[in-house]
């Protein structure tokens, strides 16, 4: 176990496979292989997606889903999360979290008030100084147990508040799945302290660490990809309604749906009115 931890920690360092302000949220990183020949046929690639999002690249993305999923993730990742969550106390796992949580709490208190949620930003900015004392750097979540919940704001987020649009989905190799508002907003949290404050190998260290957590945390999920009809379809817009869910709320999604499904009944009745004529 040992060895192979060392050898996904060694790669996904070199590849930054997971930064740690790209940790908004689960992503989906299923093993496909045996459903590939159960693929229907996609809808049209340019056609307009969750959070005005769209694939015009499908093609390139499928053949890049095909290498990080089928084979990187089956033969790389996926044994280690597993081992991860096997072999490695459930109390350390949760200090890794909580440490990892409190790490991104600066990018919570500066991005909650980009959005002008001034008391989340607070409760971060608290959270913060109380959980990097008391907690140990981090490593207990203290600030909890003191009624200070944990309000995640990636810039990511703050930018679909501030309606910029998703912009075509994109499969890029090693990370997976992305938007080119995602990726903007990754790179402005991770100039953020303490992560502009420490030397690259500490980065690379915390991003393989980071990639390990998040992944094991996907287990569950693999199963639903698995018996999935049409897998990339169904990551695809996973990843699109929860990066949207951050944005407007469930809520939010909610009033979406009911707009959506008032205009499908509309072009329905529309096409069902040219029939008759």
């Amino acid at each position: 176990m040992k060895g192979m931890l060392s050898t996904a920690v060694l790669l996904m360092a070199a590849l930054g496979f997971a930064a740690p302000a790209m940790a908004d949220g689960p992503q989906v990183l299923p093993h496909l292989k045996s459903h590939r020949s159960q693929v229907h046929n996609p809808p049209a690639s340019g056609m307009l997606l969750i959070g005005n999002s769209s694939d015009p690249y499908e093609k390139i993305n499928r053949g890049i889903w095909t290498f990080n999923y089928d084979f990187l993730d089956r033969y790389a990742l996926r044994p280690v999360a597993h081992g991860y969550a096997d072999y490695v106390p459930s109390p350390v796992r949760t200090g890794i979290r909580n440490f990892l949580n409190n790490f991104r709490e600066v990018n919570n208190v500066v991005n909650n008030a980009c959005v002008a949620n001034f008391s989340d930003s607070a409760v971060s900015l608290g959270r913060f100084a109380v959980n990097s004392t008391v907690g140990l750097l981090g490593l207990i979540d203290v600030a909890s147990y003191m009624g200070m919940d944990h309000h995640p704001m990636g810039f990511q987020t703050v930018l679909g508040k501030w309606h910029v649009n998703n912009g075509p989905y994109l499969q890029v190799p090693f990370t997976g799945m992305t938007t080119p508002r995602d990726i903007v907003g990754k790179v402005v949290d991770n100039i953020y302290p303490p992560y502009s404050e420490i030397g690259w190998y500490w980065m690379a260290a915390i991003w393989a660490v980071d990639g390990i957590d998040s992944r094991a945390a996907r287990i569950p999920q693999e199963e639903m990809l698995d018996t999935s009809m049409d897998p990339y379809i169904s990551a695809r817009d996973f990843y699109l309604q929860y990066q949207e869910r951050l944005v407007v709320g469930r809520e939010g999604m909610l009033e979406q749906q009911q707009k959506k499904d008032a205009e499908d009944e509309k072009n329905l009745e529309g096409y069902l009115d040219e029939i008759d004529e």
